[in-house]
Order: structure tokens, then C-alpha cells, then sequence
């Protein structure tokens, strides 16, 4: 009975010593990202260094590098968090229903305006990873196409076929994005032109 008992708590201590490890990971994990997002905004993307996250953060580069081996591991992160988001939020409508597509576009305006001098900085080192072939965000296309597919045809304005309705959509919302993110449109410009593109392709 006693060495049951003693088992019993050698597995308690063990799995809480797991729990605080676990906790610890997570709690540097995210103090890397809120310094990295912080020198986003103070900055541009060049400025995101392991050295300079280090010192912010107050830990060593090797620290970080368990954590993120590289530059672009922390950019992808970044570019995560925003996209669950996004997922997270989708409206709970069916994908059939006309209204989840302008539903769709309110909830990734909401979020990527939420802190927009980030999210810029985030597409564009996307885009430069997308055109190098180092790194590809999850893109939006593909739920839009699902969407389409679903919504009956009378009410795709551009086209009844859906895959080329999410592409004019995807183009025009691509479009409006990379013009934000170089800083040629404010974040009201920004959601003012996105909403048009989901107004032309959704009636």
C-alpha cells in the first residue's frame, strides 16, 4: 500500500513538473512573439533579428533559437496567429447562405485592421516568401471557393462558376491588400475596396 501511495505522488510531482514546464514554454513562446510584434510596429521587417528580439525579450539568442530557428519561423507564427483568427471567428452561417461570404470579408477586415501596422509588415514578408518559394501563408481562396461552390448560381454576380468567382474575389481582395500593406491605402480605404470586391461577386 505504501509504495502504491508513494507512486501515486511521484506521479503527481512528475506530471505537475511537466504542467510548469509546459506553462514556461508557452509563456516565453508568446513574450518572443509580443517583442517581435512590437518591433514590427516600431520598425520594418528587416528590423526583426534574433539579436535584437534577444535583448528585447531579455533572453539569449540561443534561447531563441529553440524556439524559433529562424527569422521566417517567427513571421510564420505571426502570420498563424492571424489566420486562426480568422478561422476562429468565420460567422455561423452555412457556406450555402449568400451572407457568409460579405460575413467572411467583415471578420478578416476586423482582424487585420485590429493591429494593422503588423499585419502589413506580415503580408509583405509573405509576399516575398510566397515569390521565393521559402514561404507560403495559408491563403484565403480556398474557403472562399468552398463558399462559392455552395452559394446557389443566381447569386454569383461575376461568373456561375465558382472557382472563377473566387478568383476575381480573391484578385480584387489581393489586390486592395498589397496596397495596404505598401501603404497606399488607409485601413478604411482598405475595407472600403475589399467590401466592393465581395459586392461584385456576391448579390
Amino acid at each position: 500500500m505504501t509504495s502504491v501511495v508513494g507512486e501515486l505522488k511521484a506521479d503527481r510531482r512528475s506530471r505537475a513538473r511537466r504542467e510548469r514546464a509546459n506553462r514556461e514554454r508557452s509563456e516565453i513562446r508568446a513574450r518572443i512573439l509580443d517583442a517581435a510584434r512590437e518591433t514590427l510596429r516600431e520598425g520594418t521587417m528587416f528590423d526583426l533579428t534574433m539579436q535584437r528580439l534577444a535583448a528585447n525579450v531579455g533572453l539569449s539568442r540561443q534561447t531563441i533559437y529553440r524556439y524559433f530557428p529562424t527569422v521566417q519561423e517567427i513571421f510564420r507564427a505571426l502570420s498563424d496567429e492571424v489566420i486562426s483568427e480568422i478561422y476562429a471567428d468565420l460567422p455561423d452561417l452555412s457556406l450555402s447562405d449568400p451572407n457568409f461570404v460579405p460575413a467572411f470579408v467583415d471578420v478578416a477586415l476586423s482582424v487585420f485592421c485590429a493591429d494593422s501596422e503588423v499585419v502589413r509588415v506580415l503580408v509583405l514578408a509573405s509576399a516575398i516568401g510566397r515569390a521565393t518559394g521559402d514561404w507560403v501563408q495559408v491563403d484565403p481562396e480556398e474557403v472562399l471557393s468552398s463558399a462559392l461552390s455552395t452559394v446557389p448560381a443566381e447569386h454569383r454576380r461575376v461568373s456561375r462558376d465558382p472557382d472563377v468567382a473566387a478568383r476575381v474575389l480573391v484578385t480584387y481582395f489581393r489586390g486592395a491588400l498589397y496596397g495596404w500593406a505598401a501603404g497606399f491605402l488607409s485601413d478604411a480605404e482598405f475595407a472600403q475596396e475589399v467590401r466592393k470586391a465581395g459586392s461584385l461577386t456576391v448579390a
